[in-house]
């Protein structure tokens, strides 16, 4: 019988680990189909099916394992006005759409909706990611993960002109990200925005490379939904056609989300103590005297995740302060003030890893 219930235990931990994972993350279902273009099931890419043109921007390739996806921005023609336009090639779980007024060019304006369920909070999003094409210096990439909570509404957003056309959406990413990305046409009914990593870069890699986005956090408490945008260009940080490059691209494969079980920011009764060492699970002695904390008090101990700043597209320092562990992510066990020292145990989210951290309080 003990048997029976560490099977079933391991099994839960492994089911719970697999979880916390973003759904078909080395992107090997291309059972989805756009005209006979395979199509990730999971994941959706960009595309024009409007005024006449069916155009996508996502397609399957061999990756580092398996298959991987590639993006790239693409010329397309639109009969219909008799031209030629440069289309964003993106990848997301939410899905990206555009919007043609009629067939008025300067209506033109297209973003990404909605996203997936999503209750987890990762601190890293590592992905592998190759970029190529001959522009590659002249826009940037975008690796982009953010999470929130509500319902955020519009009924406008930013055409390819600068003016605002008219088109009602539902969780659209700029009235998610206001403080990055934010909806320059005004957002009606914002949602709360939880976490978000973002890293973008005018950069070409010819072979494939990991990078590791880091994730910083708004708000305490647990989103209800996230989404994840890759892009080979000039999108989110352009709402339109402009600034984007024919032929620049990127494939991704191997997405990770990884989660920590070290602290970032110590807070003791409300005081940060800045002579924590995160990495350390040596016995460390704070003063509390150097805190100005009470030490007649009963000490509040708090420990803060994914604090840091992210330039937003006018390139402004958007803070992200980070957000409080809870019970189910730090414990404390109270020593005695000048004699026992304080452990703190952190644990993963997804259960990787833990940190133990020793401190002695001294009056």
């Amino acid at each position: 019988m003990k048997k029976i219930i560490i099977l079933f235990a391991v099994v839960g931990l492994f089911i719970q680990a697999q979880a916390q994972q973003l759904p078909d993350s080395h992107f090997e279902n291309w059972s989805g189909k756009f005209k006979s273009d395979p199509q990730l099931v999971a994941w959706h890419g960009s595309n024009v099916s409007q005024a006449g043109s069916k155009f996508t921007f996502m397609f399957q390739k061999p990756g580092r394992t398996g298959y991987c996806a590639y993006v790239a921005d693409r010329s397309i023609g639109i009969p219909k006005l008799k031209l030629g336009a440069t289309g964003p090639g993106y990848m997301s779980l939410g899905q990206p759409w555009q919007y043609l007024r009629g067939l008025n060019l300067n209506s033109a304006t297209a973003g990404t909706e909605g996203g997936i369920a999503w209750k987890y909070r990762p601190d890293t999003m590592a992905v592998w990611v190759k970029r190529t094409g001959n522009n590659t210096d002249k826009e940037d990439f975008h690796l982009l993960f953010y999470s929130w909570t509500g319902t955020a509404k519009s009924t406008k957003y930013k055409n390819k002109v600068g003016g605002c056309t008219e088109t009602e959406r539902t969780n659209e990413e700029s009235d998610i990200r206001l403080a990055t990305d934010g909806n320059e046409c005004g957002t009606d009914q914002p949602a709360r925005q939880v976490a978000e990593g973002w890293y973008r870069a005018r950069a070409k890699y010819n072979e494939w490379t990991q990078i590791k986005v880091p994730i910083y956090y708004k708000a305490n408490g647990r989103p209800t939904m996230c989404n994840v945008i890759f892009s080979a260009g000039n999108y989110p940080a352009f709402r339109a056609n402009d600034g984007l490059y024919d032929g620049n691209a990127l494939y991704i494969d191997d997405v990770e989300l990884i989660y920590s079980s070290c602290i970032d920011k110590l807070m003791v009764s409300g005081k940060e103590w800045k002579g924590f060492n995160p990495a350390s699970e040596e016995e460390q002695v704070c003063s509390l005297k150097e805190l100005n904390v009470d030490a007649s008090k009963e000490l509040k101990i708090e420990g803060l995740r994914g604090i840091g700043t992210l330039k937003n597209i006018k390139g402004e320092r958007a803070r992200f302060n980070g957000r409080k562990l809870d019970n189910q992510e730090m414990t404390v066990e109270a020593g005695e003030l000048n004699k026992k020292v304080w452990v703190i145990t952190v644990k993963a989210e997804d259960g990787s890893s833990t940190h133990v951290y020793k401190i002695k309080f001294v009056s």
